[in-house]
């Protein structure tokens, strides 16, 4: 919750500028950074969201749609469905903790003053984009980096955590569910995560001596 949570709602909040109504698209969303901005965008009133994933089944909370980022071209691929699902307007705001294809195709999947929080890159691959498009499109690209925030403006964190820890006694988000092994078990463990098989958070516990 104060990882994850507090990410997804500064790129929403604070960077993306998220107004009740507007359409997001998320991408990663499986992952937990991903997981938190679904939850929150639609627990703040999203007109519609979005979710970005590689692999079709993977648990994307209570997101209105899906989008495909497991294709071959996903600069046109991932403009396409976006704009099917959104009856031609394009997303207002695009999160993005993946970098690499995905963003080339977040980028023009973009309505017009629509705003794409860059949060990782996760997919390997640090984007370039020129200038111009911005320009022509009058849309904006930002950057996230949650520890800054933590250190520059305390009271915002504050904040954030005030709505997210509030929205949690709610009911209206729910921290992601997590599988407890042992230390020793680590190895299976880092299996999971580094073939992707993992679809919620692992905890490993040292035994008691």
């Amino acid at each position: 919750m104060s990882l994850a949570y507090d990410t997804a709602w500064m790129a929403l909040r604070e960077r993306g500028r998220f107004v009740p109504g507007e359409s997001v698209l998320v991408l990663g969303a499986s992952g937990a950074v991903g997981q938190a901005a679904v939850q929150l965008a639609h627990a703040l009133g999203a007109g519609t969201v979005l979710a970005g994933v590689s692999r079709p089944g993977r648990p994307t909370g209570p997101a209105d749609g899906v989008v495909d980022l497991s294709g071959s071209d996903l600069r046109t691929s991932v403009r396409e469905e976006v704009l099917d699902a959104t009856a031609g307007a394009g997303v207002d705001i695009v999160i993005d903790p993946l970098g690499g294809d995905a963003f080339d195709g977040a980028v023009r999947s973009l309505a017009w003053r629509g705003r794409l929080v860059v949060v990782g890159f996760a997919a390997g691959r640090i984007p370039v984009l020129k200038a111009n498009y911005p320009l022509l499109k009058n849309i904006e690209i930002s950057g996230l980096q949650i520890s800054d925030y933590r250190k520059r403006a305390p009271e915002l964190v504050k904040e954030c955590y005030r709505e997210v820890f509030g929205l949690c006694v709610e009911g209206r988000v729910q921290p992601p569910e997590s599988t407890v092994s042992p230390l020793s078990e680590w190895r299976i463990a880092w299996e999971e995560l580094s073939s992707r098989r993992a679809g919620h958070r692992l905890v490993l516990e040292p035994s008691e001596q």
